[in-house]
């Protein structure tokens, strides 16, 4: 059997971290390394750290586990993701990088993102990636189908971002779950006297101020 090492105590942490948010982190640390819906355990892992490297301005180099368009996706979503196109996303799925596989890479990589900024922004080190753990993807289907309409990639329902990941079930929940403590859930977003810390302008006044940063062009 193997201990697993407490992550995100914060110990270094200027101010205090609320708990349901260090709880969400850990779950992300416990399904980051599993087998998902496409990808080996060992591939999740992998493309965190081609992610993560990115970001830092390091150079990812290859990775035998993943295919080329997988690092070089994984690298462009994370350092400059205003810059990926739809005839971009079609090469890479010309070169082998599926549809399917392109969706769970979005989700790996917008978790790493999520808690490495926060890391950042709270001026404490990263938690070290965790070791990835054995077995087979799923590879199951979504139901009702993903269809590719207006969006770049295949969705279910209508192309929005609630149903951006919606073509692998599994990271369009964990997203759902992670939107929710980092921000607002869908509900919430309806409530503009809502107050979780700061008040609801304060709040969008931070959300529209981090898409202009990142280019957000929704």
């Amino acid at each position: 059997a193997t201990t697993l090492r407490i992550v995100f105590d914060f110990p270094a942490s200027p101010v205090p971290v609320r708990r349901d948010l260090a709880d969400a982190f850990r779950r992300i640390w416990d399904r980051l390394p599993a087998p998902g819906t496409w990808w080996t355990g060992t591939q999740r892992v992998a493309l965190a750290t081609v992610a993560r490297a990115a970001y830092q301005g390091g150079s990812h180099g290859s990775h035998a586990d993943l295919p080329e368009p997988a690092v070089a996706a994984a690298g462009l979503l994370s350092r400059e993701p205003a810059s990926v196109t739809r005839d971009l996303i079609s090469r890479w799925q010309v070169e082998g990088l599926d549809p399917y596989r392109y969706v769970e890479l979005i989700g790996v990589v917008s978790h790493i993102t999520v808690v490495d900024t926060f890391h950042r922004a709270m001026g404490i080190s990263q938690e070290p990636l965790p070791e990835p753990r054995l077995g087979a993807p799923s590879q199951t289907m979504p139901e009702p189908p993903a269809t590719v309409t207006k969006a770049w990639v295949p969705m279910v329902g209508p192309p929005t971002i609630p149903t951006s990941l919606s073509a692998v079930p599994e990271e369009m929940e964990s997203l759902e779950a992670l939107h929710g403590l980092a921000y607002l859930t869908y509900r919430e977003m309806s409530d503009p006297a809502i107050q979780k810390g700061l008040s609801r302008p304060q709040m969008e006044l931070v959300a529209s101020r981090t898409s202009f940063i990142n280019e957000c062009f929704y």
